[in-house]
């Protein structure tokens, strides 16, 4: 099998490195300074077991060159591990590698990257897709490890068949990725916004690790997120964890990674883009189709904006 990765960020890194542990063939796609060095060094991860992965083991594209031939319709596997805001410009890429009967997914933070995926791919060939591990990126290229968690995948009445689905879990088992099929994919993207959005742009307004977000102040103002989100959700018919659920959920969050800096507050402190447009404005956008204020979030979107439009 041939496995395309589109992004080789924290995430998409530790997917390449994992992936390479297998005997497959391991596509990575980068772009800029972080492309041409992995085409030059390959892929180091810090953390449970994975180590360095030299060039040669992977084959190689970048956006700014064309792509090899070769790769065309090639890939049994496609995954977009990039930034929210890359996924519409990655999805006609993504159709251009995956096979006739390949699967593609996007592990992305917020709302709409499945729509958008099957829109070049087909729905038939789409899966929805979260994840629960952490990396980060230090320097020098290396990516750590940060937190052993899970990918989520779960499928549509007219998405893929269950044998590629299952040879597709299977892949990912033996790469140690902990894949885990849900059955809800729409419950499982919203589950996981929820938590993003009610996180995210608290600690990075606030300059915080996760773990400060445990203070009282600041917990009550990630739960009044949640409340105005998951109206939102109930009104486009989502079922959500309830408000005692998602409390305790998000207290384990916060323990859990305490220590962690929150990709948003990374963003902002190396003066990037956010991927706010994909949470908390995708909420205030979908509430104004219902005639719905969600002033909370429009007040977290309006904020992070003025720190980089």
């Amino acid at each position: 099998m041939r496995i395309s990765i589109l992004g080789i960020g924290s995430i998409g890194t530790l997917l390449g490195a994992s992936l390479a542990q297998t005997n497959h063939e391991i596509h990575l796609h980068g772009r800029g300074e972080r492309g041409a060095r992995v085409i030059l060094e390959g892929l180091e991860v810090d953390g449970f077991g994975l180590g360095s992965h030299a060039a040669e083991r992977f084959l190689h594209s970048v956006e700014e060159l064309p792509l090899p031939e070769e790769l065309v319709a090639g890939s049994d596997v496609v995954i977009i591990a990039s930034k929210a805001y890359d996924v519409v410009s990655l999805a006609p890429l993504a159709a251009t590698l995956l096979k006739e009967t390949g699967v593609a997914f996007a592990l992305s933070n917020g709302l709409g990257h499945f729509q958008t995926l099957a829109q070049y791919v087909g729905q038939h060939r789409t899966l929805a897709a979260t994840t629960t591990h952490g990396a980060y990126k230090e320097i020098e290229g290396l990516v750590r490890w940060a937190g052993q968690g899970e990918l989520h995948l779960a499928s549509t009445p007219f998405g893929p068949t269950p044998a590629s689905v299952e040879s597709l879990v299977q892949l990912l088992e033996s790469a140690s990725l902990s894949p885990i099929l849900m059955p809800d994919a729409d419950e499982m993207i919203w589950g996981k916004v929820l938590l993003n959005l009610s996180i995210n742009p608290l600690a990075a307004l606030a300059g915080v690790k996760n773990g400060a977000l445990l203070s009282a102040g600041l917990f009550d103002a990630c739960m009044a997120i949640y409340r105005e989100a998951a109206k939102v959700a109930r009104l486009e018919r989502i079922s959500v964890v309830d408000e005692a659920g998602f409390e305790h959920l998000l207290r384990q969050v916060l323990e859990s990674t305490r220590e962690n800096s929150c990709s948003m507050l990374q963003d902002i402190k190396r003066g990037r883009a956010t991927e706010i447009e994909s949470l908390n404005q995708a909420i205030v956008r979908i509430a104004e189709g219902h005639g719905l204020e969600v002033p909370v979030n429009q007040l977290m979107t309006s904020l992070i904006l003025a720190c980089h439009p």
